[in-house]
């Protein structure tokens, strides 16, 4: 206002100034109005960036908070945390040694965790690198090159020890293209029916009901690893791709429940094959 108030006085007093008068004071006003213009942009991005870094830190941390309090409360946290990570365009999320049950992504609306990590293969603190997934739902849920297990440690030294455990997940038509689970232990507790659904011959035409819907039903399974990983009554029927995973030294194949007995015969012959042999 000050300088508003200099200028007016200068042009009322002082005529040999009126000259040019207001085609300088456009130029000059125009290069101001660039400078604030262009430094404002620069200025409001940075702070916008560090914003939005703060508040991914903000989420990550609460996630690592409760990714051991296995309590409905933690739940809630942990899946509130992952939603707002989403919409500020986060699915890469740091789970490592996350320790939960009874959990739902999709019940949570939450659509995408590609890129995410449940177990990194660290072994030096103990239980806190552990990894337990029991009864959680990935349905739907985009986890591609998600790495629910990097390494088992100890896989090498012929030590019987599991540090990344899945028991009675679900991942119907989850995407897991480029997924990695080497030396996980995957387990569900239950057999399941040899049997998908029943057919009613009574009806015209034929028509079959499909009851039961194995856990990889529909999923996407290209390029996912399952090396040195141990099954217990896997369900791989209707999963897509299941050829094109990478069952090199893995375990308990046999109990496991395939399409057909040629597809199971090939997923058990990959799974002898040495290291050097897949690569």
């Amino acid at each position: 206002m000050f300088g508003v108030l200099v200028v007016a006085v200068a042009y009322t007093e002082i005529p040999s100034l009126r000259n040019d008068f207001f085609t300088g004071v456009f130029v000059e006003f125009n290069g101001m109005l660039f400078d604030v213009f262009v430094f404002g942009i620069i200025i409001a991005a940075f702070v916008r960036r560090m914003e939005r870094r703060q508040e991914c830190q903000r989420q990550q941390e609460i996630i690592d908070d409760f990714k051991k309090w296995d309590t409905d409360e933690g739940k809630l946290r942990i899946a509130g945390a992952v939603r707002r990570l989403n919409r500020l365009g986060v699915t890469s999320i740091n789970f490592d040694g996350i320790e939960i049950s009874n959990f739902s992504f999709p019940q949570h609306d939450i659509k995408s965790i590609r890129g995410a990590t449940f177990y990194l293969g660290h072994w030096y603190r103990g239980s806190r690198e552990r990894m337990k997934l029991d009864t959680v739902d990935f349905s739907d849920v985009d986890c591609r090159s998600v790495i629910f297990s990097k390494s088992n440690p100890l896989s090498g030294l012929g030590v019987d020890a599991v540090f990344a455990e899945l028991k009675d997940c679900d991942f119907y038509y989850a995407d897991l293209s480029g997924a990695v689970f080497k030396g996980a232990h995957l387990e569900w507790t239950t057999e399941h029916p040899d049997e998908l659904g029943v057919w009613h011959d009574d009806e015209e035409p034929p028509a079959f009901q499909q009851i039961h819907y194995p856990p990889f039903c529909n999923a996407h399974l290209e390029g996912a690893s399952f090396v040195d990983a141990t099954f217990k009554n896997a369900d791989f029927r209707d999963a897509i791709g299941i050829l094109k995973c990478d069952f090199t030294g893995a375990k308990g194949l046999e109990t496991c429940l395939f399409d057909d007995e040629e597809t199971k015969h090939a997923a058990l012959a990959m799974s002898k094959r040495t290291k050097n042999e897949s690569s």
